[in-house]
């Protein structure tokens, strides 16, 4: 008999949808019922649109890329707007890589310019000083992107920031926590490469892309 392909570890969540009512669910239930919510593009956002959706709050998008070296590396931090990066404070290149982490920086600022055409047509994010202010990603492997989406609505002035997602890893959380930012995350997993397939109805990275700018749109 050929042999039989291994069973997949089964979805978290069954849609994205689903996972962002619950979140925002989750979030009501802790006080965030006068905040304006934040996807962090491109897994965010749709998250991010169904939470606000069930709480009545509003909703907008920032947009943010990570920093790497090498496409099948891990991230080493991140770029959120306009704001500086954020890097793993425990990444310390030699000089041999300094002017390869100024090239990958370079690109992911260039990725986040091409990407607020896309997402918001450089329309200025919703206005968040003095706002309490929860930011929204997919799933946090790695916190760099969602800390620094964080010191971007900081920049803008938002306040009493919070940090949502379904789903992260340990030590992310971990992370997320030690820089004082509260964390809501109803699933926790120890893998620290994250959940395979944490929502049922993923689709793919470009059918998702493209409705999560269409969500974004939305936003606006």
């Amino acid at each position: 008999m050929p042999d039989q392909p291994s069973a997949s570890r089964p979805s978290l969540y069954p849609t994205k949808s689903s996972a962002g009512a619950l979140l925002g669910q989750q979030l009501a239930a802790r006080g965030y019922t006068s905040c304006i919510l934040l996807g962090i593009t491109p897994d965010g956002v749709e998250v991010a649109a169904h939470a606000a959706k069930a709480m009545g709050a509003p909703f907008d998008v920032l947009v943010a890329a990570f920093i790497r070296l090498g496409s099948n590396l891990a991230p080493i931090g991140a770029m959120a707007e306009d704001s500086p990066a954020e890097m793993d404070p425990d990444f310390q290149p030699g000089m041999n890589l300094l002017e390869k982490l100024q090239s990958a920086i370079d690109e992911s600022r260039a990725r986040v310019r091409q990407d607020l055409v896309l997402y918001r047509t450089h329309r200025p994010v919703k206005k968040l000083a003095g706002r309490a202010t929860v930011i929204v990603d997919g799933q946090v492997i790695f916190p760099w992107k969602v800390l620094a989406a964080a010191k971007a609505a900081e920049r803008l002035g938002a306040r009493q920031l919070a940090i949502a997602t379904p789903v992260a890893t340990e030590a992310a959380a971990e992370r997320v926590r030690a820089r004082q930012y509260p964390l809501v995350c109803p699933s926790v997993v120890v893998d620290p490469r994250g959940h395979p397939s944490p929502y049922g109805d993923a689709a793919g990275e470009t059918p998702e892309r493209l409705k999560s700018i269409i969500i974004a749109h939305q936003a606006a």
